[in-house]
């Protein structure tokens, strides 16, 4: 794989966390505390997915 490559996916990785941050840091500043087990449960999804994520790419570096 070329280092261009690596980067874009690298890149792709980070934008998409930073872009769930965003999401996460936004509904905790507009919910009230009745609403944080909510918040919790979106961010726990986001999380799941992340790493779901990362478990699809090879990790492996002979290639």
């Amino acid at each position: 794989m070329e280092k261009l490559e690596v980067i874009q996916k690298a890149k792709n990785v980070v934008g998409g966390r930073r872009s769930t941050w965003r999401v996460i840091s936004s509904l905790k500043q507009k919910t009230d505390t009745s609403d944080k087990k909510s918040v919790k449960v979106f961010y726990m999804e986001r999380k799941g997915e992340y790493f779901r994520y990362l478990a699809e790419i090879p990790c492996d570096d002979r290639k």
